[in-house]
């Protein structure tokens, strides 16, 4: 009896340390197939992400990721560092400098180009 209820316990503790494994859907600013391209790029280049799909027409990004290697927060950092704006995190002037003429999403000429 014991030995069923020592089992019972390591399945249910394997279970919880594999459940790492998060979902989440965050806006990302952004304008062009450019953008999306580094957005998934660097995301997926990111230790802790297994899956990054952003899509320009909602400028909405779906991620899957490792919480016990990343954290929703750093996601939003991470992408900012890039140039790109999220819900959370802004990108600094010089982050956003770098950005091609084509994604400047701030620029509303830019923005008014894309659609």
């Amino acid at each position: 009896m014991k030995i069923n209820f020592l089992i019972v316990i390591a399945v249910f503790l394997s279970t919880i340390s594999f459940s790492q494994t998060k979902s989440d859907v965050i806006f990302v600013d952004g304008v062009c197939g450019m953008c999306e391209k580094r957005i998934e790029s660097n995301c997926l280049a990111t230790k802790g992400i297994k899956l990054a799909d952003w899509d320009k027409k909602n400028r909405m990004l779906r991620v899957i990721y490792n919480e016990k290697k990343i954290s929703l927060e750093e996601i939003h950092k991470k992408i900012a560092s890039i140039g790109h704006d999220t819900k959370l995190e802004v990108a600094t002037d010089e982050a956003y400098a770098k950005l091609d003429m084509c994604c400047k999403y701030r620029d509303e000429e830019v923005v008014k180009n894309h659609k």
